[in-house]
């Protein structure tokens, strides 16, 4: 599991979107080196009853776990789905 994991933050798996964040200060090649330095990654596709401990579980397999933060409705308060996950460096 940690091998398929350890596998997303290889360079032969890495494509950068074409969003552009139009609020960057800065220039477009120091916009792409920073996004290469990620270590966030967007999960989507949750049930609406994942709970942050889960998220944490499955994904301290690839190490350690920074941070993790699950989208939430604004006017229910519960989870929409979706999660960041970021990696300590």
């Amino acid at each position: 599991m940690s091998i398929k994991l350890n596998a997303l933050f290889s360079d032969s798996y890495m494509d950068i979107s074409q969003y552009r964040d139009q609020d960057f200060k800065g220039n477009r090649y120091e916009q792409e080196k920073l996004l290469k330095q990620s270590c966030s990654l967007y999960v989507g596709n949750l049930s609406f009853y994942t709970t942050e401990e889960q998220v944490h579980e499955l994904f301290s397999k690839s190490g350690d776990v920074k941070r993790i933060v699950i989208g939430l409705d604004k006017v229910k308060k519960t989870a929409c789905g979706f999660c960041f996950w970021t990696k300590r460096s």
